[in-house]
């Protein structure tokens, strides 16, 4: 097959869809992918012709899914029509031929055909961050960035683009502190208005006016790819009047106007930008506003309803109420509230059965102005809380916080269909992605030129988002379609790493499962400006005397096997576990061996696709060594922890019996886990920025190569501690410390459990689960809802299948339920449905009501 000279583009002029501006956008957009590879768009040359109509026209003879957002692209011989269920499935469509153009040979369109898609996720989101002025004001102002990231957005099926203002600190109260406050309280860096004598008094009126043109040029260009423009409005007050080191200052502002400014501001920025369809809110304290001020929202909301479009109103969920949710109904306005997805980092796919113990609210009654999200509110700190009853009049979004993996380049196929299927989880309406590299020099941390990164120029692309484009794929593609055939990932893949695609592939495949599951299941903290697991700040097993930023966060002793895990109901830490152990009643749930388990078996495929990517000839490629690093920096990082875990199991039963041969168990453990970590300095010593900003304290900026000392230190201390005498075991002590060293990991198999799909509420609900030979077979249960905790009862076991039932009382609620099975075999538990190889499944069932 030789490539066409000329490609036909062809639709009939009376297609009204075809005609609307966000087609029209992707036509142009196919005809100049076309020309780039050097194919002119007139008369079909040998046939080639693209036939581009709307599912309702009388010339598309295509059946299309009913849905929105549905296209279908079909091929005969070298004709391919494309049909959209709508604008936005037509845009989907015409992208996809443009990308495959852009990755082609002679045949522009080669691909998979038929491709019906139609979304399973009604809300598909990206989220960048403006937070300081020295790395983001040039992306901001570079209108070239925009043309190509938005191009990238709608290419990859994300239907919403948020850009967040005012996420720079977590308070806008300390003073001491405060630093870049560029567009930090976002409105006079934006508008002026007549009635307030308010501005910025550094910032000329000509910058003013340019970041004001910047925000219509970016509402503009959004619109014209189909995606809607959310504008994130994190922090609603000026209070850095005593900050000395402040950039910016700001006058005007007392406790009279400042309702009344925001509302006039929103309404002037609604009216500016005509295409913003949607204003995110951070709604608690840290946004400025005392929680219960019910009337400040009420008066800012007012500005909203004067636009005259609907424009939804999402507000962040911590410290949320039915109070101020009530506020936003009352505008008519659609509403929106956005729960983090796992506290504010990235953990494994499923949403946490539990929220840790700390999240739950004080038996006291706080009336500060923190009082919803440290008191009667807290459960929302972490996840969905109480969001999701059967009738709920909100929509919710589901926030995916970037503190877990920041760098690193992600790519797990499984994981972002799971992440696409949980979106949805108990009626819920979308996913909004935290991208990469987000919260970078926040807290007046930038640098110039901070989001380059790489200290080898080689590396470094035009633009930061252009490293992370694979990623980016599978949020976007597997959340419109989680059972989407992800081939197309793959080609991608193979323009840009040649013969080692697939190998690169099968490297961010396994690694990108490490740090969720890290994270998962080692949660000293919920802040993401506290927890970095990629650059880890080191806890020790044995207990820590250093100062360490998770104090505030976490219940004491600080020590790595006395760390909460970010949902408890399934993860046992190293104390509990050995706990369990001594007292002879297992837990229920995964060990810290079987977490260790995974995670190196997750190295050992990168390191298998690392060595035989080595023999590729095009290894050298800086799109394959940016990738393939990554991935094998992951893994060094996975043996890590499988390392900490393993030692802190055995630092736990020292704890308990002070046997010298657990702590010499530890230590060779712990040896190994400072290997890995070496491995992961001599991977980017040379490669990465040693000074990776991302705020100003020493646990949220350095390199690798900056934590080896803390890791030296504690082997130094756990292998010389002799805080007591120590023991040589026997009787029940040489028992357990031989139950440990030959336990047995948990099940791995995903089960199907026997219950229903729906339920009535007021009904009992009966359970089974086949349990050949298995002991103390339970039955967990809990309403949807955070703020509640699990049930239990013990089931019946007969002719190998044990039976239960969830009350009828129990099920008297507004909410949905979930329950899971666990049965103790030989000291070995099983959790049905429990997690599969993948990671990726819900490892317990949930029931909605009918």
């Amino acid at each position: 097959m030789s490539k066409p000279k000329s490609v036909a583009i062809d639709y009939a002029a009376s297609d009204r869809l075809v005609a609307n501006p966000a087609p029209q956008w992707a036509i142009a957009h196919l005809k100049d992918m076309l020309q780039r590879k050097g194919v002119g768009v007139g008369p079909a040359d040998q046939g080639w012709q693209v036939n581009i109509a709307s599912a309702d026209s009388d010339t598309s003879g295509v059946e299309v899914p009913a849905g929105a957002e549905s296209f279908v692209l079909i091929r005969d011989e070298n004709t391919v029509t494309a049909v959209g269920r709508d604008a936005r499935g037509l845009v989907y469509a015409l992208t996809e031929l443009a990308d495959r153009v852009s990755r082609s040979g002679d045949d522009p369109f080669e691909g998979a055909f038929p491709l019906v898609g139609t979304p399973k996720t009604r809300t598909r989101s990206i989220m960048r961050l403006f937070v300081n002025e020295k790395e983001d004001k040039a992306w901001f102002h570079d209108k070239s960035h925009w043309i190509d990231y938005l191009t990238m957005l709608a290419t990859n099926r994300f239907n919403r683009f948020s850009l967040t203002l005012g996420i720079q600190y977590d308070y806008p109260y300390h003073d001491y502190m405060i630093s870049d406050v560029y567009l930090h309280f976002p409105y006079p860096y934006l508008v002026n208005l007549p009635n307030y004598d308010i501005k910025v008094l550094e910032l000329t009126e000509a910058e003013r006016e340019t970041n004001l043109e910047m925000l219509k040029f970016i509402g503009a260009e959004a619109a014209k790819r189909g995606l809607e423009f959310q504008l994130g409005l994190w922090t609603q007050r000026y209070d850095f009047d005593k900050a000395p080191g402040a950039n910016y200052t700001i006058v005007g502002v007392t406790e009279d106007n400042l309702a009344p400014y925001v509302r006039d501001a929103l309404s002037t920025l609604l009216k500016e930008v005509p295409e913003i369809t949607g204003l995110t809110f951070r709604i608690h304290v840290e946004g400025g506003i005392a929680e219960g001020d019910y009337d400040f929202w009420r008066v800012a909301f007012d500005g909203i309803k004067s636009a005259g479009r609907p424009i939804e109103i999402d507000m962040h969920a911590k410290g949320l109420d039915e109070s101020t949710l009530n506020v936003a109904l009352e505008t008519g306005m659609p509403v929106s509230a956005s729960p983090k997805y796992l506290a504010e980092h990235i953990g494994l796919s499923y949403h946490p059965s539990v929220i840790r113990e700390r999240e739950y609210p004080p038996q006291h009654e706080v009336t500060n102005r923190e009082k919803l999200s440290v008191g009667a509110r807290r459960f929302l700190r972490q996840s969905y809380g109480d969001l999701l009853p059967k009738d709920k009049k909100w929509r919710v979004l589901f926030r995916v916080w970037p503190g877990t993996q920041r760098v690193l380049a992600w790519g797990d196929p499984e994981l972002a269909a799971g992440y696409g299927r949980s979106a949805s989880f108990c009626g819920a309406d979308g996913i909004e992605w935290m991208e990469p590299l987000s919260m970078k020099g926040r807290q007046g941390s930038g640098t110039p030129g901070g989001r380059a990164l790489y200290q080898d120029s080689r590396l470094t692309l035009r633009l930061d988002w252009q490293k992370y484009v694979y990623q980016y794929r599978l949020w976007g593609r597997l959340s419109y379609d989680p059972d989407a055939d992800i081939s197309d990932a793959g080609d991608y893949l193979a323009d840009q790493c040649g013969d080692a695609a697939d190998l690169v592939a099968a490297a961010l495949a396994a690694s990108s499962k490490i740090l969720p599951l890290v994270t998962q299941t080692h949660g000293p903290s919920v802040a993401n400006n506290i927890y970095w697991p990629e650059i880890y700040t080191n806890i020790a097993a044995i207990g820590d005397n250093h100062h360490r930023p998770f104090g505030f966060d976490m219940e004491g002793p600080l020590r790595f096997g006395n760390a909460p895990t970010f949902d408890s109901q399934m993860f046992a830490n190293a104390r509990e576990f050995i706990e369990g152990i001594v007292s002879g009643d297992p837990v229920r749930r995964y060990s810290p061996l079987d977490v260790a388990d995974w995670l190196s078996a997750a190295a050992d495929k990168v390191e298998i696709a690392a060595v035989k990517a080595k023999a590729c000839a095009d290894i050298n490629l800086p799109s394959v060594q940016r990738l393939l690093i990554d991935a094998q920096v992951a893994a060094a990082i996975g043996r890590f922890f499988a390392g900490k875990q393993r030692s802190a199991c055995w630092v736990e039963l020292y704890l308990q019996t002070f046997s010298r041969t657990a702590r010499l168990k530890a230590v060779d453990h712990l040896r190994s886990a400072r290997a890995a970590w070496k491995q992961a300095v001599d991977l980017t010593k040379d490669l990465y920025d040693n000074d990776l900003t991302f705020g100003p304290g020493p646990h949220m900026r350095g390199a690798w190569v900056t934590r080896l000392a803390d890791i030296d230190n504690e082997l130094k201390d756990l292998n010389s501690y002799n805080e007591r005498r120590e023991a040589v075991l026997h009787g029940e002590d040489l028992k357990t410390e031989h139950l440990l060293e030959n336990w047995q990991l948990a099940h791995r198999d995903h089960v199907a459990l026997a219950g229903p799909a729906t339920f009535k509420r007021d009904s009992e609900i009966k359970v089974s689960v086949p349990a050949p030979g298995a002991e103390k077979v339970r039955l967990h249960y809990r309403q949807v809802n955070q703020a509640e905790r699990w049930k239990h009862v013990d089931m019946t076991v007969s002719g190998g299948k044990a039976e239960g039932a969830i009350p009828a009382e129990y099920t008297d609620s507004a909410f949905h339920l979930q329950y899971y099975v666990t049965l103790l075999k030989d000291n070995r538990v099983q959790v049905v449905p429990g997690f599969g190889p993948s990671l990726a499944e819900q490892p317990y069932a949930v029931m909605t009501q009918g």
